[in-house]
């Protein structure tokens, strides 16, 4: 399983977005700036952001996107299952199975999936924004 480009950026606007979060609403140009991405392509994930509910827009002078919620609240299982759609490994079973299939299946994709999304579901916003690095990193 990779990322994609929409789950990255996806990722990087909303910690960039929180971590920017008592300057107001935050305009995609300044974080495409602070970023180094397309704001372009931004666009069209804050949008898919705003319609998830992570993102509120803020419209007129001055403004921009801001956090629709805490960042305590927002799983990142959740960002990503948005962005990536379904997040796992395991396909879903068409027509017969045979054994090999099927304890590949069991034994193989569905314990990834347990353990993928076990990592990302305790795993909110807040935890990356507050993670001791982070601040030696800004």
């Amino acid at each position: 399983m990779k990322i994609s480009t929409r789950g990255r950026y996806g990722l990087r606007l909303l910690v960039d977005i929180a971590e920017h979060s008592n300057e107001g609403p935050i305009a995609l140009t300044v974080v495409a700036k602070r970023q180094d991405l397309s704001e372009k392509y931004l666009q069209q994930v804050a949008l898919l952001l705003t319609r998830g509910g992570f993102l509120t827009s803020v419209k007129g002078s001055g403004g921009g996107y801001l956090l629709e919620r805490s960042p305590a609240s927002m799983m990142i299982y959740d960002v990503l299952d948005l962005l990536e759609g379904n997040i796992c490994f395991e396909e879903p079973v068409q027509g017969e199975e045979n054994a090999i299939e099927r304890v590949i299946r069991l034994h193989v994709y569905q314990k990834l999936d347990q353990e993928v999304k076990k990592v990302f579901e305790g795993l909110t916003l807040a935890d990356v924004t507050k993670a001791a690095w982070f601040t030696y990193v800004i």
